[in-house]
């Protein structure tokens, strides 16, 4: 659902998501409504996000691939995907849930803000999550790069990552640009 990005800091409840979105809301304002950059983002600002942080990077050729990951988020996934496109990573099942979402985010551009069920192998039971996904700019100012904070609601069920996932919340908040 679509919402105004007014209303962004209202729907999160999580001190990271909160923390991380403030940052970059005052990174937007500052920049006189335009996408923040990526060398821009001043990790001390959103500290208690750092294990649950991730940044994805739109390659030239069109694939999305791992920049930077918390260790919250190593650990989920069982080792470190730096480097690794989607394709590496993710199920035949998860890749075009995972590449709609990111693509989305960047060519809209949109904030999206989700609450979800992970299934995964090492586990019986759905694992709880919740993730916002902001998008950044190069130093060029195009838009190719995804900023987010995913937090698992339990500890168990790392070490795979997810077969797939469920979406109980989708709300996605458009960003209005200068350029726009």
């Amino acid at each position: 659902m679509d919402r105004p990005l007014s209303s962004l800091l209202e729907t999160l409840t999580l001190p990271g998501h909160r923390a991380a979105t403030q940052h970059w809301l005052a990174l937007y304002r500052a920049g006189d409504n335009r996408v923040p950059m990526l060398h821009d983002l001043d990790p001390l600002q959103f500290s208690a996000a750092l294990p649950d942080i991730w940044i994805v990077d739109l390659d030239p050729d069109g694939r999305f691939r791992f920049h930077l990951l918390g260790q919250n988020m190593i650990d989920w996934h069982g080792s470190n995907p730096k480097g690794l496109s989607f394709e590496d990573i993710y199920t035949p099942e998860m890749l075009p849930v995972v590449t709609a979402m990111v693509r989305r985010v960047i060519e809209q551009p949109a904030v999206v803000y989700q609450k979800a069920q992970s299934v995964t192998r090492n586990r019986s039971l759905p694992v709880p999550i919740e993730r916002i996904a902001l998008p950044l700019a190069d130093a060029e100012g195009r838009v190719r790069h995804l900023f987010g904070v995913t937090v698992f609601m339990t500890r168990d069920g790392h070490g795979s990552g997810p077969l797939r996932t469920e979406l109980q919340v989708d709300d996605w908040y458009p960003v209005e640009t200068a350029e726009t």
